[in-house]
């Protein structure tokens, strides 16, 4: 079979649709088309079935779209160890980071690595909730969780540490909290938890308090949360790599500073795709993040 008929076949498929396939590809939907039919009858099988509304896989179709993809990675790895052969990494990635951290930290690092390999183009994404990498079209995802999917491949890099955090006004216009109940009467800004009140589990010493707050502000974008906090909305719950910077600069102060809450998740992942042969641009990235992140002041005592 053609292996361009092929690559044309897994970018409709990816696509959803033969308009947005020739958007893609640069070409017309006509086009796209014709290539499929050539491919279908090189294949001497229907891969797609036309409704009103979408393409549908048939059973042909979907054992060729997962061998072309598999096909695919392996040209594009070939080629980039060909490239590498001459010091002269090339690909593409497409990479997902969490907002709060990519913001603060990742973000500088991917512009060094572009840099640094300029035959490699990268495609970032800022988000918090990529679960399906494939679906999303996603290479490499940074992701902070407990429990990493099983079905993809997770490189563990730190321990993500969370605290609880105000600023120096709030603390000064309400009733002193020194113990965890104390947290009741106070205002709460958290990331997003689907019932109203919000189970805090604080740790200290091997001791467990429980307590149940309701939040008067919700964020999953930290550094937004971050600004509540430092303009005195009330005690924030935000990850240690956040807060940090805020105490250093005496906007912030920690709350409870013997106690630590449990998080949304205590670690940071670089997740993928089961792959046996991931492409050289890839690599180069995973390793350069790994290397970085360890040299961060605020990561340096909790990379693995």
């Amino acid at each position: 079979m053609d292996l361009n008929l092929i690559q044309a076949f897994v970018d409709i498929v990816d696509a959803g649709n033969l308009a947005e396939a020739g958007r893609r590809r640069g070409v017309t939907r006509s086009q796209v088309s014709r290539q499929l039919r050539e491919l279908e009858h090189q294949a001497g099988a229907q891969l797609l079935r036309r409704t009103t509304r979408r393409l549908e896989l048939t059973e042909p179709g979907h054992a060729l779209y997962q061998h072309g993809v598999r096909i695919l990675q392996e040209v594009a790895s070939a080629q980039a160890e060909i490239d590498s052969l001459g010091r002269t990494l090339r690909g593409h990635v497409r990479v997902s980071v969490p907002t709060g951290l990519g913001d603060a930290y990742i973000a500088p690092l991917l512009l060094q690595f572009a840099q640094k390999h300029p035959g490699i183009t990268l495609r970032v994404f800022f988000a918090n909730r990529v679960n399906d990498l494939i679906a999303a079209e996603i290479d490499v995802a940074l992701k902070v969780t407990s429990a990493p999917p099983l079905d993809h491949v997770a490189r563990e890099i730190c321990d993500i540490r969370w605290q609880l955090y105000a600023a120096p006004q709030y603390l000064a216009r309400i009733a002193p909290v020194q113990v965890p109940p104390d947290l009741e009467g106070c205002s709460f800004l958290c990331p997003p938890f689907p019932p109203r009140q919000f189970p805090l589990s604080l740790y200290r010493d091997g001791q467990r308090v429980d307590v149940a707050l309701t939040p008067t502000l919700q964020s999953e974008h930290f550094l937004f949360l971050a600004r509540a906090v430092r303009e005195g909305h009330g005690i924030g719950m935000l990850p240690v790599y956040i807060g940090w910077e805020e105490v250093r600069a005496g906007h912030l102060v920690p709350v409870l500073p013997d106690w630590r809450p449990e998080g949304l998740g205590n670690k940071l992942f670089i997740i993928t795709t089961p792959n046996l042969h991931p492409s050289m641009a890839t690599r180069a990235l995973i390793g350069f993040l790994r290397e970085e992140l360890g040299k961060l002041e605020v990561f340096r005592d909790a990379v693995k």
